[in-house]
């Protein structure tokens, strides 16, 4: 069961509205590669790396290690939309935080 996960999705849902919540779309990668979106089952303790992608805008949070990240984006960010892009972060990471992730191979 991916709890820390689906919780991301539930609190995303909460704190933003309707409009941007549609335009946000998150993207789950685990160790081996496989890619993963909102509804799947995954074992959540081999994530590996979430894109973040809102309006023209990509942030990459990537597990390095066993319990560090690195949190970057290759293009800049627009300034009406790094309250999104910052509100998003927070909420990913409050809850990726919770997880007792496995060592990667």
């Amino acid at each position: 069961m991916n709890t820390n996960i689906d919780n991301i999705f539930k609190d995303l849902k909460k704190e933003l509205s309707k409009d941007v919540y549609q335009e946000l779309d998150l993207v789950i990668y685990d160790n081996d590669g496989n890619r993963y979106s909102k509804d799947d089952e995954f074992k959540e303790e081999l994530f590996n790396r979430l894109f973040i992608n809102y309006e023209t805008n990509i942030v990459v949070i990537d597990r390095c290690g066993y319990s560090s990240f690195d949190i970057g984006t290759s293009i800049l960010i627009e300034q009406e939309d790094l309250e999104v892009i910052g509100k998003v972060i927070s909420i990913a990471v409050k809850h990726l935080s919770k997880i007792d992730f496995e060592e990667s191979n």
